[in-house]
């Protein structure tokens, strides 16, 4: 019975109709009828527990494929195995990437019955040097790099809001590929680069005929901002700020996953463990992160913006900088975008600067103060606003 299950595996991973009918049932009772008939009209006898829900299996675990799945398959982690880092995909069939991150989108798709049976893996190598050049992935337009906490999910889900437009917030995967390049392990120089190509056109097919497509890259992707450059050079980008007293009065409340050193490649920081408490941790951690941009802002072109300036500033700076023209229809959709909370699409925004300034205790204003002022003043030296209108 299990190589009969490995046969009507192994059908239907070649057979693109045969995914979509099975890809999109959500729940477990539909899938296993319909993969049940599927089997009996390709001459298979399934056991009665064959397809039942399990925990899907490690990607380790499944043959490698050299090429690229179909379309409605996407990239969503990249693991390793016996031989060397595998890109591990799940089938999304028509699941618009519309969620406030990409993870959230993802979990969706891993959740189907059908991507706890059926698989497709691809040995690094192959991912790199059998990317298809065939049109298939929507032309990337626009990288946002950002402090953290300062309004870029706003920026994402005001892009994503253009139609034909594809805006992936902060996908793993493509974390996962600047963490490899960064390290090295054969991916140095070229290898390096030609990886986050591949991975950008991956994430970016263009499943519902999309034309553009944005990233939202993790905060401390600015860190690692001459790589991704090198990888893509001629994508406009932006790095979102904000009063640092603000973001580090939100990190206190629930710190971020990239303001612990442990989570992030070893090294990355630099930082000595013995800092009075975890408000200078952060402090010299977006100090970094500013250090970097000014650094990238000296070297290439880009545009900063305030957080304080938003959502205003999408239509008249980011937009322009990312070489949108926007038409009367797809201005009032950003603006209707940008008045709910980003990270909570059914609940209206409110502002809350006043808020967490009054909350800051003293030992944030004294981190930022020994750490952030004088980066935070100086990227606001560097800020373009669009003169007022004489009236």
């Amino acid at each position: 019975m299990r190589n009969a299950l490995h046969a009507f595996q192994t059908a239907v991973m070649s057979a693109p109709e045969l995914q979509r009918q099975l890809g999109t049932c959500e729940r477990h009772e539909r899938f296993s009828a319909q993969a049940m008939a599927a089997a009996g009209r390709l001459g298979l006898t399934l056991a009665p527990d064959a397809l039942a829900p399990r925990a899907r299996a490690r990607a380790a675990s499944v043959v490698p494929t050299p090429a690229w799945p179909p379309l409605e398959w996407l990239p969503v982690r990249i693991v390793d195995s016996d031989d060397g880092p595998l890109v591990d995909w799940a089938y999304f069939g028509d699941d618009p990437l519309k969620d406030s991150f990409f993870e959230d989108s993802m979990q969706r798709a891993l959740a189907r019955p059908f991507n706890r049976v059926f698989r497709h893996v691809t040995k690094l190598d192959d991912f790199i040097d059998n990317a298809p050049d065939d049109g298939a992935a929507a032309p990337l337009r626009g990288l946002v790099y950002h402090m953290s906490r300062c309004g870029s999910t706003l920026v994402a889900q005001m892009l994503g809001a253009l139609p034909a437009t594809l805006s992936l917030s902060e996908p793993g995967p493509f974390d996962a590929a600047v963490r490899l390049a960064m390290a090295g392990a054969g991916l140095r120089g070229d290898r390096g680069t030609a990886l986050l190509r591949a991975m950008a056109s991956a994430l970016g097919r263009a499943r519902h005929g999309e034309r553009q497509c944005f990233i939202k890259l993790d905060s401390w992707h600015i860190l690692a901002f001459p790589l991704i450059h090198a990888a893509l050079p001629h994508v406009p980008w932006v790095y979102l700020f904000r009063d640092p007293v603000e973001v580090l009065v939100s990190q206190m409340r629930m710190r971020g996953y990239q303001t612990v050193p442990s989570l992030v490649p070893g090294g990355l920081y630099g930082i000595d463990d013995d800092l009075p408490g975890p408000e200078d941790l952060c402090a010299r951690i977006f100090a970094k992160h500013h250090e970097a941009a000014i650094q990238a802002l000296a070297r290439w072109h880009g545009l900063v913006i305030d957080y304080a300036d938003l959502p205003e500033a999408f239509v008249d700076r980011i937009a322009p900088h990312f070489r949108l023209s926007l038409t009367c229809a797809e201005r009032a959709a950003v603006e209707r975008a940008g008045r709910w909370d980003a990270k909570a699409p059914a609940d209206l925004f409110v502002p809350d600067s006043a808020q967490k300034q009054h909350r800051a205790s003293r030992a944030v204003l004294e981190a930022v103060r020994r750490n952030l002022r004088d980066l935070h003043a100086e990227l606001g030296r560097r800020l373009i606003r669009p003169q007022p209108h004489p009236h």
